[in-house]
Protein backbone atom coordinates (compact mmCIF):
# COMPACT_ATOMS: atom_id res chain seq x y z
CA UNK A 1 0.00 0.00 0.00
CA UNK A 2 1.43 3.44 -0.91
CA UNK A 3 1.87 6.04 1.80
CA UNK A 4 -0.34 8.54 0.00
CA UNK A 5 -3.23 6.10 0.04
CA UNK A 6 -3.07 5.91 3.84
CA UNK A 7 -3.06 9.70 4.35
CA UNK A 8 -6.32 11.57 4.82
CA UNK A 9 -7.53 13.60 1.83
CA UNK A 10 -7.13 16.89 3.75
CA UNK A 11 -3.43 16.14 4.34
CA UNK A 12 -2.91 15.39 0.65
CA UNK A 13 -4.60 18.66 -0.31
CA UNK A 14 -2.39 20.52 2.15
CA UNK A 15 0.72 18.91 0.67
CA UNK A 16 -0.40 19.84 -2.83
CA UNK A 17 -0.97 23.45 -1.80
CA UNK A 18 2.50 23.70 -0.28
CA UNK A 19 4.02 22.74 -3.64
CA UNK A 20 1.56 24.44 -5.97
CA UNK A 21 -0.33 27.69 -5.69
CA UNK A 22 -3.92 27.15 -6.66
CA UNK A 23 -6.78 29.62 -6.89
CA UNK A 24 -8.11 29.10 -3.34
CA UNK A 25 -4.62 29.56 -1.89
CA UNK A 26 -4.07 32.77 -3.88
CA UNK A 27 -7.52 34.13 -2.93
CA UNK A 28 -6.84 33.46 0.76
CA UNK A 29 -3.40 35.10 0.48
CA UNK A 30 -4.91 38.16 -1.22
CA UNK A 31 -7.60 38.42 1.46
CA UNK A 32 -5.36 37.98 4.49
CA UNK A 33 -1.66 38.67 3.85
CA UNK A 34 -1.54 40.82 0.73
CA UNK A 35 -2.78 44.13 2.23
CA UNK A 36 -0.33 43.99 5.14
CA UNK A 37 2.58 43.00 2.88
CA UNK A 38 1.83 45.85 0.48
CA UNK A 39 1.69 48.29 3.39
CA UNK A 40 4.92 46.93 4.91
CA UNK A 41 6.90 46.94 1.67
CA UNK A 42 5.45 50.37 0.84
CA UNK A 43 6.68 51.69 4.19
CA UNK A 44 10.09 50.13 3.65
CA UNK A 45 10.59 51.58 0.18
CA UNK A 46 8.72 54.87 0.66
CA UNK A 47 5.88 54.35 -1.80
CA UNK A 48 2.69 52.36 -1.57
CA UNK A 49 2.62 51.99 -5.35
CA UNK A 50 6.16 50.59 -5.37
CA UNK A 51 5.17 48.25 -2.52
CA UNK A 52 2.18 46.99 -4.45
CA UNK A 53 4.28 46.45 -7.58
CA UNK A 54 6.90 44.56 -5.59
CA UNK A 55 4.39 42.29 -3.84
CA UNK A 56 2.58 41.56 -7.12
CA UNK A 57 5.88 40.72 -8.82
CA UNK A 58 6.87 38.46 -5.92
CA UNK A 59 3.53 36.67 -6.00
CA UNK A 60 3.86 36.11 -9.75
CA UNK A 61 7.34 34.67 -9.20
CA UNK A 62 6.00 32.38 -6.48
CA UNK A 63 3.34 31.10 -8.85
CA UNK A 64 5.94 30.45 -11.56
CA UNK A 65 8.21 28.58 -9.15
CA UNK A 66 5.47 26.32 -7.90
CA UNK A 67 4.40 25.63 -11.49
CA UNK A 68 7.95 24.36 -12.05
CA UNK A 69 7.58 22.05 -9.05
CA UNK A 70 9.55 24.06 -6.50
CA UNK A 71 8.22 24.15 -2.97
CA UNK A 72 7.45 27.31 -1.03
CA UNK A 73 6.82 26.34 2.56
CA UNK A 74 5.73 29.76 3.86
CA UNK A 75 4.15 31.86 1.12
CA UNK A 76 3.87 35.00 3.24
CA UNK A 77 7.55 34.97 4.27
CA UNK A 78 8.72 34.06 0.78
CA UNK A 79 6.69 36.83 -0.88
CA UNK A 80 7.85 39.35 1.74
CA UNK A 81 11.51 38.48 1.15
CA UNK A 82 11.25 38.58 -2.64
CA UNK A 83 9.15 41.78 -2.60
CA UNK A 84 11.66 43.58 -0.38
CA UNK A 85 14.54 42.46 -2.59
CA UNK A 86 12.63 43.60 -5.67
CA UNK A 87 11.88 46.98 -4.08
CA UNK A 88 15.55 47.40 -3.06
CA UNK A 89 16.63 46.64 -6.62
CA UNK A 90 14.22 49.27 -7.89
CA UNK A 91 15.59 51.84 -5.45
CA UNK A 92 19.17 51.02 -6.45
CA UNK A 93 18.21 51.35 -10.10
CA UNK A 94 16.64 54.76 -9.48
CA UNK A 95 19.72 55.96 -7.57
CA UNK A 96 22.09 54.73 -10.27
CA UNK A 97 20.02 56.40 -12.97
CA UNK A 98 19.93 59.64 -10.99
CA UNK A 99 23.73 59.61 -10.55
CA UNK A 100 24.20 58.90 -14.25
CA UNK A 101 21.93 61.82 -15.20
CA UNK A 102 23.84 64.10 -12.84
CA UNK A 103 27.14 63.05 -14.40
CA UNK A 104 25.77 63.48 -17.92
CA UNK A 105 24.40 66.93 -17.12
CA UNK A 106 26.59 69.68 -18.51
CA UNK A 107 28.54 71.83 -16.07
CA UNK A 108 26.97 75.29 -16.38
CA UNK A 109 30.15 77.28 -15.62
CA UNK A 110 32.17 75.77 -18.47
CA UNK A 111 31.79 77.34 -21.90
CA UNK A 112 30.79 74.78 -24.51
CA UNK A 113 29.74 72.20 -21.92
CA UNK A 114 26.34 71.77 -23.56
CA UNK A 115 27.90 70.98 -26.95
CA UNK A 116 30.39 68.59 -25.37
CA UNK A 117 27.63 66.69 -23.57
CA UNK A 118 25.59 66.45 -26.77
CA UNK A 119 28.65 65.23 -28.71
CA UNK A 120 29.44 62.66 -26.06
CA UNK A 121 25.85 61.37 -25.96
CA UNK A 122 25.84 61.13 -29.74
CA UNK A 123 29.20 59.30 -29.74
CA UNK A 124 28.02 56.88 -27.05
CA UNK A 125 24.90 56.24 -29.12
CA UNK A 126 27.11 55.09 -32.01
CA UNK A 127 28.72 52.35 -29.93
CA UNK A 128 27.43 48.77 -29.89
CA UNK A 129 25.28 48.09 -26.81
CA UNK A 130 27.94 46.11 -24.89
CA UNK A 131 30.63 48.74 -25.42
CA UNK A 132 28.23 51.57 -24.55
CA UNK A 133 27.14 49.85 -21.33
CA UNK A 134 30.73 49.08 -20.34
CA UNK A 135 31.82 52.68 -20.98
CA UNK A 136 28.93 54.15 -19.00
CA UNK A 137 29.47 51.76 -16.09
CA UNK A 138 33.21 52.45 -16.01
CA UNK A 139 33.45 56.17 -16.72
CA UNK A 140 30.13 57.60 -15.56
CA UNK A 141 29.41 55.36 -12.60
CA UNK A 142 33.07 54.92 -11.68
CA UNK A 143 32.95 51.13 -11.41
CA UNK A 144 36.24 49.28 -11.70
CA UNK A 145 36.74 46.65 -14.41
CA UNK A 146 35.82 43.78 -12.10
CA UNK A 147 32.56 45.52 -11.12
CA UNK A 148 31.78 46.27 -14.78
CA UNK A 149 32.25 42.59 -15.57
CA UNK A 150 30.03 41.54 -12.67
CA UNK A 151 27.22 43.95 -13.56
CA UNK A 152 27.32 42.93 -17.22
CA UNK A 153 27.66 39.21 -16.47
CA UNK A 154 30.86 38.88 -18.51
CA UNK A 155 34.49 38.00 -17.75
CA UNK A 156 36.99 40.68 -16.76
CA UNK A 157 38.88 40.07 -20.00
CA UNK A 158 35.74 40.68 -22.04
CA UNK A 159 35.04 43.82 -20.02
CA UNK A 160 38.57 45.10 -20.70
CA UNK A 161 38.20 44.37 -24.41
CA UNK A 162 34.83 46.13 -24.55
CA UNK A 163 36.25 49.16 -22.76
CA UNK A 164 39.30 49.28 -25.01
CA UNK A 165 37.15 49.15 -28.15
CA UNK A 166 34.74 51.73 -26.74
CA UNK A 167 37.59 54.15 -25.99
CA UNK A 168 39.03 53.73 -29.50
CA UNK A 169 35.66 54.36 -31.15
CA UNK A 170 34.85 57.29 -28.88
CA UNK A 171 38.23 58.88 -29.54
CA UNK A 172 37.73 58.51 -33.29
CA UNK A 173 34.13 59.77 -33.12
CA UNK A 174 35.06 62.79 -31.00
CA UNK A 175 38.16 63.59 -33.06
CA UNK A 176 40.58 63.02 -30.22
CA UNK A 177 43.87 61.20 -30.28
CA UNK A 178 43.65 57.88 -28.50
CA UNK A 179 45.89 57.73 -25.43
CA UNK A 180 49.00 55.69 -26.04
CA UNK A 181 48.86 54.12 -22.62
CA UNK A 182 45.36 52.68 -22.88
CA UNK A 183 44.87 51.99 -19.17
CA UNK A 184 41.50 50.67 -18.07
Amino acid sequence: MSTSASLPASTLAGERRSRELDEPTIREFLRTDYPRLVAAVGLACGSRAAGEDAVCEALARAWERTDRGEEIRNLKAWVATVALNYARSGLRRVLVERRARERLAPVPDLPGADEDAIDLRRALGQLPRKQREAAVLRYYLGLDVKEVATVMGISEGTAKTSLHRARRKLAAELGEREPENDVV
